[in-house]
């Protein structure tokens, strides 16, 4: 049975526990302070949100890690496509490092051909280079996946054969909402295949539809961006609005 603790530093979510594991997508050091204040367990840290979300700075993770919540960094280098030249590759491995020295419990990349097809060639020197800088740290095949060209379900199995920890998706359909039917199938195609990789349904998940979703697929994680507008262009994490959610989320389920 996993534990469930407002704001802590929590690492493992079990198929069998009985919450709902919430991971807040931020666009700042702030923001991840408002989500952990909020009860969320765990963050995706970005830059530049409006662009998908770019890799963040070392003094936007420094200033997050002291909010104590688990922290999952995003790796890209730029906007656009998911493949990548041999200096943004190079790039990449550079920030993995710091991004680890600098307080990341997980990252968070994805990487294509030229194809679409998942490269696995940089994906397993990208999980060798996390191996080497030693820790627990998590590895998360982002939404890349779906804009992939590989079959999902093989997909499935490279990501877990690789080592991948989890995948945020949105089931390769607009939202989570709507790709529900495909998230329930990669959920049970798991299981059957003794799999360990966790599926992680994103996009568009708000807390009208946010039940809904775990109830049909059978996930125990969700992973969400709740903004304000500030005006000007400047976002906010909404505090009142992530409590609700978050209230939600830690009273026990039936998964």
């Amino acid at each position: 049975m996993g534990l469930y603790r407002e704001g802590a530093h929590i690492i493992n979510n079990n198929a069998t526990d009985k919450f709902v594991k919430i991971e807040i997508c931020c666009g700042s050091a702030e923001d991840v302070h408002i989500a952990a204040a909020a009860g969320a367990n765990r963050v995706e840290l970005n830059s530049a949100l409006e662009l998908g979300g770019l890799t963040p700075s070392i003094g936007a993770l420094r200033l997050a890690s002291k909010s104590g919540i688990e922290i999952i960094a995003m790796l890209r280098p730029r906007g656009g496509n998911f493949c990548y030249s041999e200096s943004e590759f190079e790039t990449m491995l550079l920030d993995l490092k710091l991004l680890l020295d600098n307080g990341a419990d997980g990252i968070a990349f994805g990487i294509l051909k030229k194809d679409r097809t998942l490269d696995v060639e940089r994906c397993r020197i990208m999980l060798a280079a996390m191996d080497k800088n030693g820790g627990n740290h998590q590895a998360v095949f982002h939404m890349a996946f779906d804009e992939s060209a590989t079959d999902e379900f093989e997909m499935l199995s490279l990501l877990d054969g690789l080592g991948f920890t989890r995948l945020l998706t949105r089931g390769r359909a607009d939202s989570a909402f709507e790709g529900i039917s495909t998230l329930k199938a990669y959920v049970k195609h798991i299981k059957q295949k003794g799999l360990k990789l966790e599926i992680l349904p994103g996009g568009g998940v708000r807390t009208h539809n946010a039940p809904k979703i775990i109830e049909a697929t059978g996930a125990n994680q969700l992973h969400g961006k709740f903004h304000k507008d500030l005006g000007d262009g400047v976002l906010l994490a909404d505090y009142e609005g992530l409590k609700v959610y978050t209230k939600w989320a830690k009273n026990a389920i039936d998964i």
